[in-house]
């Protein structure tokens, strides 16, 4: 929770760092879901990365200047906009490198990971306090969280669902666990991953293995290009002869997940996330 001081809001990262931000302070967001985050708490923003606006779909004004690409921000054109603080991915390496720069500049910086509902919950409460806007937790962060305790609700007692969650970009294809949020929302709706019983298919997915473990349900996610993605899909694992009679594929349920709630962070779309699945896994129970 950010602390109040007489120069300013304390805000600690993900990491552990702390940095003071002023009162109106002039904030740079190295990645689209914080730089949403930021807007949605009430804060101003001078600089974004251009997936801000590709990926988010946020609309700038003339006060908000570009300031490279996610993996590739300018720092020149960062240090030229006077920033209070910088919000940065703990994630990429290339944010990471940014640190000493920063700390040289005496500019205060902070490193977020949102993997979970809960990460969200706090990044968005800490952003709305920092912001005076203590107001909008009821509805960016109580309201996601009542909603999605609704949605697992629904999970019944007894067997559960085998799944097979799939990350696929053009050249090849991995099972994931649940280091990622499509993953752990799986789990937490009592799903079992077949990927947590194999480590071999964490690094080289075949179509053999998926014939021998034949899930109840395959979950599909892409990386990059998705029409590239998918028509590696077909070559390497739809073409297969077996693969129209596995259980998943008879039953309807190969699935490929949409990006904007399963890649991208949902940020107050947490709820639909897990209603998305608890449709798909749970259609005949609803939440109490």
């Amino acid at each position: 929770m950010p602390v109040t001081s007489n120069k300013g809001h304390i805000l600690t990262d993900s990491l552990g760092h702390q940095a003071t931000i002023p009162d109106n302070a002039r904030v740079v967001a190295l990645y689209g879901s914080y730089a949403q985050c930021w807007a949605l708490a009430g804060g101003e923003l001078v600089g974004v990365t251009e997936d801000a606006v590709t990926e988010r779909g946020m609309v700038l004004n003339e006060n908000t200047q570009l300031v490279g690409s996610v993996k590739e921000p300018s720092l020149e054109v960062i240090v030229s906009l006077n920033p209070d603080y910088i919000i940065m991915s703990a994630d990429l390496t290339q944010h990471l490198q940014l640190e000493e720069s920063l700390r040289q500049m005496g500019i205060g910086y902070g490193y977020f990971r949102m993997d979970t509902f809960e990460d969200y919950a706090q990044i968005m409460s800490d952003f709305c306090r920092v912001n005076g806007e203590e107001g909008r937790i009821s509805y960016l962060v109580e309201e996601v969280r009542n909603n999605i305790q609704q949605s697992l609700s629904r999970v019944p007692e007894g067997d559960k669902p085998d799944v097979l969650l799939i990350r696929a970009y053009s050249t090849g294809m991995k099972a994931k666990r649940d280091d990622n949020l499509a993953g752990v929302i799986l789990k937490e709706l009592g799903c079992h991953n077949i990927a947590d019983d194999d480590d071999s298919m964490l690094e080289d997915l075949s179509m053999e293995e998926i014939i021998q473990q034949d899930p109840d349900y395959i979950f599909v996610l892409t990386m990059g290009n998705e029409e590239k993605a998918k028509e590696y899909l077909t070559q390497a694992a739809e073409q297969n002869p077996a693969w129209s009679g596995l259980k998943a594929v008879k039953a309807g349920n190969y699935i490929f997940l949409p990006k904007e709630l399963f890649h991208y962070k949902p940020n107050e779309r947490w709820d639909e996330s897990y209603e998305y699945i608890a449709n798909i896994l749970y259609p005949e129970r609803i939440g109490n």
